[in-house]
């Protein structure tokens, strides 16, 4: 049972769902399954053997298959709890990683993580438009609200906004958001997502995502020359190393490979051929 139809996603969607089971699958007919789901229930949450949990919660998928509306509430509820999982390793474990690759200070990881889910909006087509995805909160992080998640895109000028104007204000200190560590959630968070890419991303590929990001004009586009400087007038800023132009673009091809950015047809430079490249924002969660 791969991807996201996991036992683990499987059983937190049905303790979600618990108390709404009886109305969308009818009440005459729980009373005819509600004892053996209530036993495979039970065997699946007490069950520590990874074959036995998967052939459980098939057999619970299983037995409400011919009920439409639990069928479709249920796969709708396992999408958010994996989301929900993919966000809580994210924020928990992938970006303190990334950060500590840089040398960057750990407490500047949650409000960097804050800008990074505040900056992923739901698609404008969705029945509730412009609700945010999720929301990160002090000691772990939620989910936003209970939507039908199928597509979110990157609200770009307000990723920006919020890293230039944002402090968190402690008893001693005052801590700011680091772009690269921002952008690095954005991309991790796409990538867990998507399931496109399990490596891990460089700092490299996340500054030229940054770069991108400064260089951008109003159709999210830039050259590659203007990109990588912008990239490396960040990097000095922050003092690390300049990349070369063919780092920078290792780093977009990177960047394509996980969807993140595309090559833009018919935007070449005919003196120089200069590459453009465009943030691609939206992304479908299959």
């Amino acid at each position: 049972m791969p991807g996201i139809m996991t036992p683990d996603n499987i059983q937190a969607a049905l303790d979600s769902l618990e108390s709404e089971l009886p109305s969308l699958t009818g009440k005459e007919a729980w009373e005819t399954i509600k004892d053996e789901f209530r036993a495979l229930e039970h065997g699946l949450q007490e069950s520590d053997d990874p074959e036995e949990r998967d052939r459980l919660a098939s057999e619970l998928v299983d037995l409400l298959v011919p009920y439409e509306r639990a069928r479709d509430q249920l796969r709708e509820e396992t999408r958010l709890q994996h989301i929900r999982a993919v966000l809580q390793d994210t924020i928990e474990t992938d970006l303190p990683a990334f950060a500590a690759t840089m040398s960057v200070d750990n407490n500047i990881v949650e409000p960097s993580a804050d800008i990074a889910m505040k900056s992923m909006v739901v698609d404008p087509d969705q029945e509730e438009a412009g609700l945010r995805l999720i929301t990160i909160k002090e000691g772990g992080i939620a989910p936003g609200k209970s939507i039908k998640i199928r597509n979110f895109h990157l609200d770009l000028p307000s990723m920006t906004e919020l890293i230039a104007s944002s402090t968190i204000t402690g008893t001693t200190v005052i801590t700011q958001p680091d772009p690269h560590i921002v952008v690095a959630g954005v991309l991790l968070i796409i990538s867990s997502l998507t399931e496109t890419v399990t490596s891990k991303l460089s700092e490299e590929v996340t500054s030229v995502f940054w770069g991108l990001v400064l260089a951008r004009d109003r159709d999210s586009s830039a050259g590659e020359c203007l990109i990588a400087e912008c990239t490396n007038n960040e990097r000095i800023k922050y003092g690390r190393q300049q990349l070369t132009d063919e780092g920078v673009r290792d780093a977009l091809h990177r960047l394509e490979t996980i969807r993140s950015v595309e090559l833009v047809d018919g935007k070449e430079d005919t003196e120089d051929k200069e590459n453009t490249w465009r943030i691609v924002e939206k992304y479908e969660i299959k």
